[in-house]
């Protein structure tokens, strides 16, 4: 890639970057009592203002407004990987797999809770041209059978027929999570293996080998917790490839009787970061912490494409949680004080 493409690249990414919500932003948006509020707020904010210029703030679906938000932060990633033309772009694609991976896990929790029509404020219809998923026939998917035909000509196709079932109470959502995730992590280490080489190879791997650790540390908490799940259940559902904990660590883990007895654990391991005397959300938080830490300093401090690319997208996957857990927050009048604990910036 040329000096020039690097530096369109690098400046475009952390100009965008600039105009994201600020801590001080999310401390005044904690306090809002109504979806109305927030959409004023955020029609005058440089981040938002074009994408709800035409949104009449009094009527707007909170499903809308998610739907807005995400669109939003996908033309921004698309706007970035337009400026890629060398032979690595399908590493920059690599978001797409996210989205589509959400979208079909989107929908089966509609088949699962029954709010099928839910869907439809909430399906990333936006991003139909960039992927392989046809988004009209997700839309109109009403069961798993007709998801399932929906994705026919795509790979995912071939990992959701195994769990093909006619009866909603009968999806194996875990499972199917499980193997999205895995396609999505080997398509991330395939991609980056094949165009990369050295320092950066080894960077990349171990940004991605970081959130593989996180998420199952967290996993493993999950399914203790609050699915009292068997040792064997939990570790079929941990990824294991490109991992650097030890299968004995984590049998050691998994092991342990009482979940939260995994924080005491952690609290005397190299997993000290994770620990805490409260509860599983305050380790997920952290977990997730850990990870924006490390996209904020990417962000600031480095000069590598690739890198800065990938912590451009953790850092608005982030923004979009933090809305959208402001507007749930807001849609359940749950406290300012406990908005802002669930908040990450």
């Amino acid at each position: 890639m040329s000096s020039w493409a690097n530096n369109t690249i690098l400046t475009k990414a952390k100009s965008i970057y600039g105009n994201f919500i600020k801590p001080d932003e999310y401390e005044k948006m904690a306090k809002f009592k109504s979806i109305s509020e927030l959409v004023g707020y955020l029609k005058k904010h440089d981040n938002y203002r074009d994408i709800l210029k035409d949104v009449q703030e009094n009527s707007i679906h909170r499903g809308n407004l998610e739907s807005l938000i995400k669109k939003n932060a996908f033309d921004q990633v698309i706007r970035l990987i337009k400026q890629v033309h060398t032979k690595d772009l399908e590493f920059y694609e690599l978001d797409i797999v996210h989205q589509e991976n959400e979208v079909i896990l989107s929908t089966l929790r509609t088949f699962i809770s029954d709010e099928v029509e839910d869907n439809k404020g909430k399906v990333p219809y936006f991003f139909d041209i960039h992927t392989s998923i046809n988004m009209s026939l997700v839309l109109k998917a009403t069961n798993y059978m007709e998801l399932l035909s929906a994705l026919e000509n795509t790979p995912y196709y071939k990992l959701l027929k195994p769990f093909e079932t006619r009866s909603r109470d009968n999806i194996r959502y875990l499972d199917i999570e499980f193997i999205l995730e895995d396609y999505f992590y080997d398509e991330a280490f395939r991609r980056i293996e094949k165009y990369y080489s050295g320092s950066i190879l080894k960077d990349l791997k171990s940004i991605f080998q970081t959130r593989i650790e996180l998420s199952n540390i967290i996993k493993i908490y999950r399914l203790k917790k609050f699915y009292q799940a068997e040792p064997k259940t939990i570790k079929g559902l941990l990824i294991k490839k490109n991992t650097r904990i030890s299968e004995k660590k984590i049998d050691e883990i998994i092991a342990l009787s009482n979940p939260d007895a995994i924080l005491k654990y952690l609290s005397t391991s190299e997993f000290s970061r994770f620990s805490s005397d409260k509860d599983y959300i305050y380790v997920e938080y952290y977990a997730g912490r850990i990870r924006f830490d490390l996209a904020k300093k990417f962000m600031y401090f480095s000069t590598n494409v690739p890198k800065v690319y990938l912590a451009f997208v953790t850092l608005s996957n982030f923004q979009i949680e933090n809305l959208t857990n402001i507007i749930e927050g807001i849609r359940y009048q749950i406290d300012e004080s406990e908005i802002k604990q669930m908040l990450i910036y």
